[in-house]
C-alpha cells in the first residue's frame, strides 16, 4: 500500500511520515526539501534546478517539478509487502487545483493500492470555523483523487484535545450554530459537504513528537482497505 501524506504547510507531514516509516518504507516526493528517505525525489528533480532552467519563481518551479514527477517512474517502489509512506509538499494547490496530484495517484495505483492521509495541525483548529474550513479542503481533495482517506490531527501534545473533540460530534457542532458562534448557513453546508465527499471515519489524534496515537494510526491505515474495519 502507498500512503500519500497530504496537508497544509507546517502541519507535521514529514514528522508523521518519519514516524510511520519506522515500520514501512519512506519516499520523499517534495522536490524542495532534502531528505534521508531511501527514495528521495531530489535525486531526479530539484526545485532550485527547475527555477534556473525555466526561469520560474519558487511556486511556479514547484508546480513544474510536480508535473515532471507525475511523468517519471524512478521514484516508484514496487514491494507490495511494505507500506510505502509518501511525503509530499505543503502546497495544497497541487492536489486542489492541478492534475499533477491526480496523475501521481494514478501512477501509484498501477503498482499498489493507495490511501491518502490528511494531516491537520491541532493548533490551527481551535475554532469551529477553522476546523470546518480545513476539513472542506480535505473533502475537495478526496473528491478529486477518489481514493480512501484518513484524517489525522497532529500536535495534540500542545493543545486541549477535549476542546477539539467537541468539534467532531455533530450534535455539539449544531449547538454551536444555535449560539451563533459560527457562520451558520456556510458551516451547515460544509458539514454536509464533508460527510458526503469523505469516508466517514474518526479523525485520529496523534503527536509526531511524543508518538502518541501512532499505533492507532497504523491500525486505521490497515483497516481502511478492509471491509471488516470499524472506522466509526
Amino acid at each position: 500500500m502507498f500512503v500519500l501524506v497530504i496537508g497544509p504547510a507546517a502541519s507535521g507531514k514529514t514528522s508523521i511520515s518519519n514516524q510511520l516509516s519506522k515500520n514501512g518504507f519512506l519516499i520523499n516526493l517534495d522536490p524542495a526539501t532534502s531528505s534521508n528517505a531511501p527514495i528521495d525525489i531530489r535525486k531526479w528533480v530539484k526545485v532550485e534546478d527547475i527555477q534556473k532552467k525555466y526561469n520560474l519563481g519558487i511556486n511556479g518551479a514547484l508546480l513544474k517539478s510536480m508535473e515532471i514527477i507525475s511523468g517519471i517512474n524512478e521514484w516508484i517502489y514496487e514491494d507490495r509487502n511494505k507500506i510505502k509512506i509518501v511525503d509530499t509538499p505543503g502546497q495544497l494547490e497541487i492536489f486542489l487545483y492541478h492534475e499533477y496530484g491526480k496523475k501521481i495517484v494514478e501512477k501509484m495505483l498501477k503498482h499498489d493500492i493507495v490511501t491518502s492521509l490528511f494531516i491537520i495541525d491541532a493548533q490551527e483548529i481551535l475554532s469551529l470555523e477553522n476546523y470546518l474550513a480545513i476539513l472542506a479542503q480535505n473533502a475537495m481533495i478526496n473528491l478529486k483523487l477518489m481514493i480512501p482517506s484518513i484524517t489525522a490531527i497532529n500536535k495534540i501534545d500542545v493543545v486541549d484535545v477535549e476542546r477539539i473533540k467537541k468539534f467532531i460530534d455533530r450534535k455539539n457542532i449544531e449547538k454551536e450554530f444555535e449560539r451563533g458562534d459560527a457562520l451558520i448557513s456556510l458551516s451547515k453546508g460544509l458539514i454536509d459537504y464533508v460527510e458526503y465527499t469523505s469516508i466517514y471515519q474518526r479523525p485520529i489524534f496523534v503527536s509526531a513528537k511524543t508518538g502518541e496515537g501512532i499505533y492507532d494510526l497504523y491500525s486505521v491505515i490497515h483497516e481502511v482497505h478492509c471491509s471488516c474495519g470499524d472506522l466509526s
